[in-house]
């Protein structure tokens, strides 16, 4: 009967346990994203977090970032340690990129830049080489329009009797305030008996009638 030489079994031994450790391993690494929806203002560049615990490299993993729409979009794609985006999507051409320097420390998020309110909506963000339950992560993007300029802020510009025009045309309320305040003013001046003021040659005849009398 053949006996292996002892160092064979150590051999086999030891490639045994590391597999079982690698396998081990990546079955415990979890992929997690953010607990709250990421806003932005439409044209923005925003970040759609996403990382590994615990912090193992992801470098030589494949990480595919789709758009959970009616129907699912490629967003990125990182593959064979560089990004793939050969079947990506036409509206994030040139507008995504991820942190490769982040890597290897287990950041795998994804930016996007120039937000437009048709990217809203939910991204998943998964790596298919784990062996763990939790090799996926969605994040909730929400767009807000940018919002319009007030036009109040180009007045300071104006002339004051431009201003004032500007004002009266634009706020009838206060243009019939206005009118019914100057008609008020008109009728209590007009109401009001006005008691003449007494000269100084008044003030000495009523004097001097005062003494003769």
């Amino acid at each position: 009967m053949k006996t292996f030489p002892t160092s064979a079994v150590w051999c086999f031994g030891i490639l045994f346990i590391s597999v079982a450790l690698i396998t081990t391993g990546l079955s415990e690494v979890q992929v997690v994203g953010p607990a709250d929806p990421v806003v932005a203002l439409a044209g923005d560049d925003i970040i759609l977090p996403c990382s590994l615990k615990p912090n193992v490299s992801a470098e030589d993993m494949t990480v595919e970032w789709t758009g959970l729409y009616p129907t699912t979009r490629n967003v990125h794609l990182y593959r064979d340690g560089r990004d793939s985006n050969e079947e990506q999507f036409p509206s994030y051409r040139r507008r995504t990129s991820m942190f490769h320097e982040e890597l290897k420390n287990g950041n795998v998020s994804l930016k996007l830049n120039r937000v437009t309110l048709s990217d809203a909506g939910s991204y998943r963000c998964l790596i298919p080489t784990l062996t763990s339950q939790m090799k996926d992560t969605t994040v909730q993007l929400f767009v807000v329009p940018t919002p319009i300029p007030s036009p109040a802020v180009p007045v300071l510009s104006m002339s004051l009797p431009r201003l004032l025009c500007s004002l009266l045309v634009g706020s009838p309320y206060l243009l019939v305030t206005i009118i019914l305040l100057v008609k008020g003013c008109r009728s209590r001046t007009r109401g009001e008996t006005r008691v003449p003021r007494k000269t100084h040659q008044d003030q000495l005849g009523d004097r001097v009638e005062e003494e003769w009398g």
